[in-house]
């Protein structure tokens, strides 16, 4: 039997949902939904879709269709009732990031997910890199030592923005939309989790853009002493090589290991070795992966409860940014 895919919203990572359908021969995508006609218009085309794939506006009139699995992909604000939704009709959900604009919604969206028994992924598309897949089994298997600091930058073209990226009542903010994959690569990759947290954020050089901040910093404490930081801006210039400058480095007792993107390397150095290029490990299709769990193959690389929780974080961290406080984050 098919597995029944469908898709709500266009305005995020769903190429990661419709190249993970278009790789699998028994996954159907059978509706997909947005506001915006004129993108639906062009689903006829997509590789994705076969001439029974339904479109849709109206999101009540497409959760109506029978489906195993949707991907939640529209805008912020919309996120955590799409989630109850589909939880409520027992289909197994991959959505954007973050899962809920605040804490209330995110009890909510637990609660359900707990009592329907469905599975629940997000998509932190950045574990499912090579770069970080391999910083993390070295990490894991001893290179650096004792994991001492973490700092992780997530710059970007800030270029031409949806509208509601730019309104506060349907975009959750720099930190929860940008600074969960930074967040959730210190944590994931190093090993280590955090126990308090400080954050600041502000649009200084855009005033065009509204509520989008432009740029944020986060310092964290980690559960063995150690410190992290997380930096992330829209002020990467339009003449920039890549739309992005991402980097990672963990210093450790015995080492260094760094990624940065636009040299597309992962370095490590040790006290008994110099510096080397790593070579990476293979990329992880998310969607296979999550397909696999719903399944009871395997445990999903991005679970439930990592999703939850990063959530968690960043919505406790946006509530401290510029207050002057510490978030406890135990």
């Amino acid at each position: 039997m098919a597995l029944r895919v469908g898709l709500i919203g266009l305005k995020g990572h769903q190429g990661t949902i419709l190249s993970g359908v278009e790789a699998m021969d028994e996954a159907r995508l059978v509706a997909v939904a947005d506001d915006d006609e004129g993108r639906l218009s062009g689903v006829t085309g997509w590789p994705s879709a076969d001439e029974e794939t339904q479109t849709f506006t109206d999101s009540a009139k497409f959760f109506e269709v029978p489906m195993d699995i949707v991907g939640i992909c529209g805008m912020d604000a919309e996120r955590a009732p799409m989630i109850l939704e589909a939880a409520k009709r027992g289909i197994h959900v991959i959505a954007e990031k973050p899962l809920a604009m605040d804490l209330d919604e995110l009890d909510a969206v637990r609660k359900a997910v707990a009592e329907s028994g469905i599975e629940l992924s997000m998509l932190l598309t950045m574990r499912f890199e090579p770069p970080y897949i391999t910083m993390r089994r070295l990490i894991a298997e001893g290179a650096i030592g004792k994991v001492c600091l973490a700092t992780m930058q997530k710059s970007y073209r800030l270029g031409t923005r949806p509208a509601w990226q730019c309104s506060r009542e349907t975009f959750s903010g720099i930190i929860p939309f940008i600074g969960i994959h930074a967040l959730d690569l210190i944590r994931w990759v190093s090993g280590r989790e955090f126990t308090e947290g400080a954050a600041w954020c502000s649009n200084v050089g855009h005033p065009e853009v509204g509520d989008l901040e432009d740029n944020a910093s986060v310092a964290l404490q980690l559960d063995n002493g150690g410190t992290a930081t997380a930096r992330m801006d829209y002020c990467r210039p339009a003449a920039a090589p890549t739309h992005g400058d991402d980097r990672l480095r963990i210093a450790g007792s015995d080492g260094v290991i760094e990624w940065i993107l636009t040299t597309e390397q992962v370095t490590l150095i040790r006290n008994d070795e110099e510096q080397r290029v790593v070579d990476l490990d293979e990329k992880i299709d998310q969607f296979a992966d999550f397909v696999a769990t719903v399944r009871g193959e395997k445990k999903s690389w991005a679970p439930a409860e990592d999703c939850l929780r990063m959530t968690d974080v960043v919505l406790r961290l946006r509530e401290v940014a510029n207050t002057a406080h510490v978030a406890d984050l135990r």
